[in-house]
């Protein structure tokens, strides 16, 4: 029930049932006492609904973490890679990679970059399973040792649920003594870092799964309506109201 709720709480949901209240209630009252509301409607539904304003707000946002160059890290010391987990499904007919889902191998992915080019590392893996089954930790270290990672140099955090519980796993187990670079979307990132701070560790960002990307073919002028734009508000919304939450 709470997954449910929680993943009703999406700005496409919110204008369909504004609509709905706002021509029920044109049609008992009348359009002229409600054009105000109409318009505020249209406005918002086009500022949401269109490329620039969300691709506007998410670029700028995931441009607070810089990209992560092993260069300029301290070669010298030992770097704790924490990738968090962004879902998967246990398919045993599949290899682990591809158990993992986009997000959560684009992450591991990523660490697994970063790893290749520093001497001294360790990659936590980290989530759990909802149904008690293997965990999400588990499986992204059976893929971290396809993609070629000694299981030596791999740790796991089997049973955070949420980025909060990620982090206080990590301080639990390892201590705030760490040199820790965390790994995960662009987008999340702003919040793991300063989750971590919270916790007594200044860490390293490194982003990856990016929402906006500004290759030859970026058009940065306005377009129609579309759901993908929506979609893409959506996701800065909830990521600020995460943030905000988070925070206290």
């Amino acid at each position: 029930m709470y997954d449910f709720l929680k993943e009703s709480i999406q700005l496409s949901n919110f204008f369909i049932l504004f609509f709905l209240l706002l021509g029920i209630t044109t049609y008992k009252y009348g359009l002229k006492k409600w054009r105000l509301f109409w318009v505020v409607f249209t406005l918002l539904f086009l500022l949401s609904s269109t490329h620039f304003l969300p691709a506007y707000l998410i670029s700028k946002y995931e441009a607070k973490t810089p990209i992560c160059h092993p260069k300029h890290l301290n070669l010298k010391e030992t770097y704790y890679l924490h990738v968090l987990g962004a879902g998967f499904s246990l398919d045993p007919n599949l290899p682990a990679n591809s158990q993992l889902e986009l997000t959560t191998l684009g992450r591991l992915t990523e660490a697994i970059r970063i790893a290749n080019q520093i001497p001294n590392y360790k990659i936590i893996t980290s989530a759990y399973s909802k149904y008690g089954l293997e965990s999400q930790a588990s499986v992204a270290k059976r893929a971290a040792i396809l993609l070629g990672i000694p299981s030596q140099n791999i740790e796991m955090l089997t049973t955070p649920s949420k980025t909060a519980e990620e982090v206080q796993a990590f301080v639990s187990k390892f201590g705030t003594n760490k040199k820790v670079i965390v790994v995960s979307d662009a987008l999340h990132l702003p919040r793991a870092l300063m989750l971590y701070k919270k916790a007594g560790i200044t860490a390293v960002g490194a982003p990856t799964n990016f929402q906006i990307k500004k290759g030859p073919n970026y058009y940065r002028g306005l377009t129609f309506p579309s759901y993908h734009s929506i979609s893409l508000m959506n996701k800065y919304l909830r990521e600020q109201l995460k943030y905000w939450k988070d925070s206290w």
